[in-house]
């Protein structure tokens, strides 16, 4: 401790006080700082030899940054300001660590003006700068630190109003909590982004890759409105790397106006955190930087569902504000539908998810607007894409009977069935001995790809296809043969569907694809770190990544008839369009790939959490409303007995205060606002 010097003991109070504060200050600032300087070097260079993150050394340099404001934080608020803490608020948090940023934009200024201003750049002026620049943020941490982060803490006047204002989340700092998630969703997004850097692609993605760099034609087999976004951002920031920073960008984005819709209804932060760990867990976080069409329509309509949450929060009126929340939704879904073409059943139970949302009682006129808005959006942005990508078509569709007839009927049925169906001699007998080779090798599905007789190279130039001819000679033995052989049809799709729902594979995706063009090269190391997480998580939980987990999950969402907490309809939504999107499935699956029960995953898992919310929130209201219960009517304002015990006194001269009533909505601090006529006008 400083020793007290004549000088010092006879000073003012508050001038020891600031003197004291000054000298922890300055301690806590040095032992932070050794803390970063050390923690970078160990990250990046060892000890010994190289250190875990000498390839990313902005990822290194990042965390020891935050461990370093984690220990400012901890020695600043238990020691340097001890005689001013209170119960941690998020108010205290979003200023720190909004001041540390401005600390950090400070130090670096001068230096900039330095090199870009006046043309300096020797060491001596680079340190001189940025000496000045520390100096001044240093004093400017302190100023904040002291005014604002750690302030005296005030006691509650009133044991019951504080309840009350705990329970509802009534005086809290909206705002400031609202930062701080976005701060922490920006922050998991970065890091989820860095993984994946730039992306982990397949060979799904590799075609689009190559269609978005104009390597190879846009064809209908991939979703050409994904290879056309991949353009457009190739050509606006220059980086392959820009499709996957925004479908990670969109999920964080989700995420964090669910944990704020959460919060504004519960008043809970740990709620509202939870909801942002739904980024994070190992069967969501395994594809958020895999470019796949699967994963837009997942991010798309979780998307739509955040918006949902967002508007029953929207006070009574504002009614262009929620036109614009119902387009920006209706965008969502849309783009879900051509991003995916049985994404159709996944979004029309979202659609009065959304609807309801906006107005609670929205009649005739809003449904036929919103049904005939989202099936225009649909239609003018499929044909605004083929006008601006000029499709292929490779008909896609054709793998379906392919599978059908190569599965159900033997090899000699299914070239005597092609025959009739006006095929040629060569794609007869290619159909013969794609029938052939599956049967030999025991392959159940997928048969364009796993046993038809390709020449070398038929992926070179438009990639995989079907000539019209090949594709309307596979539509019609379909026709011709499937009703006839009906048993032995129900009986490969009930077998696909099974391997579908209790074999499922792809659990994860490496970012090592053979396939893979030269410039995209991904981390191998934090590939091998995302790896570990997801397969040590898919080996002790397999069932987190199976299909039937999911269907089952979704049955009981939907078949029950309500659910605890303020969401029960927006979690029997969710549960309907899982079940209907995998229902598409039990005729069409051509894999058991986890990638084809990604929504489901993500919509279980969101629902599942919506359900503990609102649990743990009714929970806290019945307490609540057991603690008003308790509480008497009256409050005398002499302490004297309530008027009943004492007849012959004036209640109006003994009891004249009547306590307020501290409600407390089961839903937390904004109830629902209930839409009067003309709020909406515009829509």
């Amino acid at each position: 401790m400083l020793l007290p010097t004549a000088w010092f003991r006879g000073s003012p109070a508050w001038m020891r006080t600031i003197w004291r504060e000054v000298a922890a200050f300055g301690i806590v600032g040095a032992f932070a700082f050794v803390v970063e300087t050390a923690s970078f070097n160990l990250l990046a260079f060892g000890p010994p030899g190289a250190g875990l993150l000498r390839a990313t050394p902005v990822t290194a340099s990042a965390i020891a940054t935050l461990l370093a404001m984690l220990v400012s934080w901890v020695g600043n608020r238990h020691w340097t300001f001890r005689n001013r803490k209170g119960p941690i608020a998020a108010g205290e948090v979003a200023w720190f660590i909004g001041v540390n940023l401005i600390g950090l934009a400070i130090t670096a200024a001068p230096v900039y003006a330095a090199h870009h201003l006046f043309g300096l750049s020797t060491a001596l002026s680079d340190n001189v700068a940025r000496l000045a620049g520390w100096a001044v943020a240093t004093v400017v941490r302190f100023r904040v630190y002291r005014g604002r982060v750690f302030t005296p803490h005030r006691a509650e006047p009133s044991e019951v109003h504080a309840l009350s204002r705990r329970r509802t989340g009534a005086g809290r700092d909206d705002r400031a909590w609202a930062g701080c998630l976005a701060l922490m969703a920006a922050f998991c997004g970065y890091v989820v982004s860095t993984v994946f850097h730039p992306g982990f692609l397949t060979a799904d993605s590799v075609e689009q890759l190559l269609q978005a760099q104009g390597t190879r034609p846009v064809t209908d087999w991939h979703p050409p409105v994904m290879a056309l976004l991949w353009r457009i951002l190739i050509h606006t920031t220059g980086a392959l790397s820009a499709l996957a920073a925004l479908q990670a960008a969109l999920l964080w984005g989700a995420l964090w106006l669910l944990a704020v819709s959460v919060w504004k209804r519960t008043g809970s932060r740990p709620l509202s955190l939870l909801m942002l760990g739904i980024g994070l867990a190992p069967h969501i976080a395994n594809f958020t930087g895999v470019v796949w069409k699967d994963v837009h329509m997942a991010y798309a309509l979780l998307a739509v569902c955040a918006l949902a949450l967002f508007a029953r929060e929207l006070p009574t009126g504002h009614g262009r504000a929620r036109c614009a929340v119902l387009t920006l939704g209706l965008l969502f879904m849309a783009y879900a539908i051509l991003v995916r073409k049985n994404g159709f059943p996944a979004v029309l139970p979202l659609l009065p998810m959304l609807v309801i949302a906006l107005w609670p009682r929205p009649g005739r006129r809003r449904w036929l607007i919103a049904a005939a808005s989202l099936l225009a959006f649909s239609i003018v942005g499929g044909v605004a894409v083929s006008s601006a990508t000029d499709p292929l078509a490779v008909r896609q569709y054709a793998q379906i009977p392919l599978d059908d007839v190569t599965h159900v009927l033997t090899p000699q049925e299914v070239r005597s069935a092609a025959e009739q169906a006006g095929a040629t001699s060569s794609f007869a007998n290619h159909l013969g001995v794609t029938a052939e080779n599956c049967r030999r090798k025991r392959i159940l599905w997928d048969a364009y790809f796993t046993c038809y007789p390709h020449n070398r190279g038929y992926r070179d130039k438009i990639g995989p296809h079907f000539t019209s001819r090949e594709a309307d000679v596979l539509v019609k033995m379909w026709l011709q043969q499937m009703p006839h052989q009906a048993s032995g049809y129900l009986k490969y799709r009930a077998r696909t569907f099974a391997r579908l729902l209790f074999e499922g594979n792809l659990r994860y995706v490496s970012g090592t694809f053979p396939g893979t063009p030269k410039n995209v090269r991904v981390d191998p190391s934090l590939d091998a770190v995302m790896r570990s997480y997801v397969t040590g998580f898919a080996h002790d939980l397999s069932w987190l990544f199976q299909a039937w987990f999911w269907l089952a999950v979704a049955l009981v969402l939907t078949l029950r008839r309500r659910w605890p907490g303020p969401w029960s309809r927006e979690v029997r939504l969710l549960g309907l369009s899982s079940v209907l999107y995998i229902a598409c499935y039990l005729p069409t699956a051509p894999q058991a790939n986890y990638r084809y029960v990604y929504w489901p995953a993500l919509a279980g898992t969101f629902a599942l959490t919506l359900i503990a919310a609102g649990a743990v929130t009714r929970r806290r209201s019945l307490g609540t409303t057991e603690h008003h219960e308790a509480a008497p009517d009256w409050v005398a304002v002499d302490g004297s007995p309530p008027p009943s015990a004492s007849p012959g006194a004036s209640p109006a001269a003994k009891w004249p205060v009547k306590r307020e009533a501290t409600t407390s909505t089961v839903e937390g601090a904004q109830p629902p606002a209930t839409l009067q006529h003309g709020d909406d006008a515009g829509c």
